[in-house]
């Protein structure tokens, strides 16, 4: 994971834990402690996304890895919203795929 710039983002710790024991819950994780580190290591990456572009890896429903180049620095991509009526899980991280155009989510557990 690599950001292209050096500032800082608030991470909130609540929807951390939120993600690790939904983690937990769906069996991406044998353990609170590693569904916890996956959940740091989701939420520390949608922090440098916030920041400017990050590539990353995870792993697909189907089981295929995929290597992603994403953001949500809204200042790099150009999308009106439309809105869908419902918040997103606390496990699912939303991005925008600088290389597909769209926005795309993975969960936290899922991340390689």
């Amino acid at each position: 994971m690599e950001a292209t710039s050096k500032k800082s983002v608030r991470i909130n710790k609540s929807m951390v834990m939120k993600a690790a024991w939904m983690a937990l819950r769906k069996k991406e994780a044998t353990s609170f402690a590693e569904a916890l580190k996956k959940a740091w290591r989701a939420y520390k990456l949608k922090a440098q996304m916030a920041l400017g572009v990050v590539s990353f890896t995870f792993r697909k429903t189907n089981g295929e890895i995929r290597k992603a180049l994403g953001t949500l620095a809204s200042n790099l991509y150009q999308y009106e919203y439309k809105g869908t009526g419902y918040a997103s899980p606390a496990n699912c991280i939303r991005y925008w795929d600088v290389e597909k155009k769209a926005f795309r989510s993975f969960t936290a557990g899922s991340l390689i």
